[in-house]
């Protein structure tokens, strides 16, 4: 919102500019800014969507970029001229548009057509027939089992109904796994599926994706440098230089930051597992330094009872919303430990092994109301 009001006021300060050599200097670097606009316009790589149905509405966001990107072409039509700054606003523009239009295509991709479409189980047997036979430490073995798991979650999750063998292969590798286990690898499922529809996971993790990324680095970092070397920075303002350094500097962070979140990935761990590499001793020492818990490994509880005998809040706090915020000092947290996540753990293995045993999975109408059941566990 900052980005698209920041814009819009550029394009009116350029468009009543009167023709004095110093104003026009000063528009000149300013016309400057609207690429860097472009850029924050497009987000970072952790967040695309608030909501899901942030996802459905990505013809809006595809009519905000052609907007947008007209309105800073605008900008810079508008204070063109000589010199070497025109062409480092040009280099900073592909980086502007490429980000924003990041975002666009990877809301399209996570939209529910897009997904139904999309989804198969190819990649979940494939995953599986890609097991080596060498040892890999725990960590590994259950990332690799979350991301195989993964697919076969995003096939149901667009209610779409697996084979028989798919639903039988995927029920005898996760009743091998330890309770405690089960839970790490549903921690990575579930980060895999947030990934896919919350962030731009789908495009950054593909060979597209690694290559428009090490161009906007690339561009980001020859921008900065020229600026620094090249331009005649007497010629401006030193408060709109003052900006322009913040800006290239922020630019050139948000690329490096971007950089290190796509080497330290889950994904990236993946793909050196599958691929055998040896310098996996290496890549978990630098996880230790930035790896969080995916959870907080705790539930959260509202006491009842300290609800119906504290004391009614004030009308006044009411008005104010406070009283909503004071509801939350009746929350505490309690940590979910190991026999609470084994009887959850073995109660879905008898309800899978009750399930197998009773119902015909070669029916599909079966199969589908299997994958459809939803139980509480009390």
């Amino acid at each position: 919102m900052v980005a698209t009001v920041a814009l819009g006021n550029l394009a009116r300060s350029l468009g009543d500019s009167s023709c004095d050599g110093s104003k026009n200097a000063n528009n000149s670097i300013q016309a400057f800014w609207a690429p860097f606009l472009l850029l924050h316009l497009g987000g970072p790589d952790t967040i695309t969507a608030y909501s899901i149905q942030d996802n459905e509405l990505w013809l809006r966001h595809l009519l905000g970029l052609v907007l947008q990107v007209g309105l800073a072409f605008y900008v810079f039509s508008r204070s063109w001229e000589g010199g070497i700054l025109p062409f480092i606003v040009i280099l900073m523009f592909i980086v502007g548009i490429i980000k924003y239009s990041e975002r666009t295509w990877v809301l399209r991709s996570s939209c529910s057509k897009s997904l139904r479409k999309n989804s198969s189980l190819s990649d979940f047997k494939r995953s599986f027939r890609r097991r080596r036979t060498r040892e890999i430490n725990q960590q590994s073995e259950y990332l690799c089992q979350a991301y195989s798991f993964f697919h076969i979650s995003k096939f149901t999750m667009q209610d779409l109904v697996s084979s028989h063998f798919d639903l039988m292969l995927s029920h005898f590798r996760f009743s091998k796994i330890p309770a405690d286990g089960a839970f790490k690898v549903v921690e990575v499922e579930l980060k895999l599926i947030y990934d896919m529809l919350y962030t731009k996971a789908p495009l950054i993790y593909s060979r597209s994706g690694i290559i428009l990324r090490c161009i906007s680095f690339l561009l980001s970092v020859t921008v900065f440098i020229i600026f620094q070397v090249k331009i005649e920075k007497h010629a401006y303002s030193s408060i709109d230089v003052a900006i322009t350094h913040l800006l290239l500097a922020a630019a050139v962070f948000l690329e490096f930051y971007a950089f290190l979140c796509l080497v330290l990935s889950e994904r990236t761990m993946m793909w050196l597992v599958d691929k055998g590499v040896n310098a996996l001793g290496i890549y978990y020492w630098l996880r230790k330094l930035t790896t969080s818990k995916q959870w907080s490994r705790s539930i959260s509880q509202y006491n009842l009872i300290s609800v119906c005998t504290a004391n009614k809040p004030l009308k006044c706090l009411e008005l104010v919303g406070i009283d909503e915020m004071m509801r939350h000092m009746h929350v505490n947290r309690k940590d979910l430990n190991g026999g609470l996540q084994k009887f959850i753990f073995e109660h879905l293995r008898k309800k899978a092994e009750k399930m197998k045993e009773n119902y015909n999975l070669l029916d599909k109408k079966l199969r589908s109301k299997i994958i459809g059941q939803r139980e509480m566990v009390c």
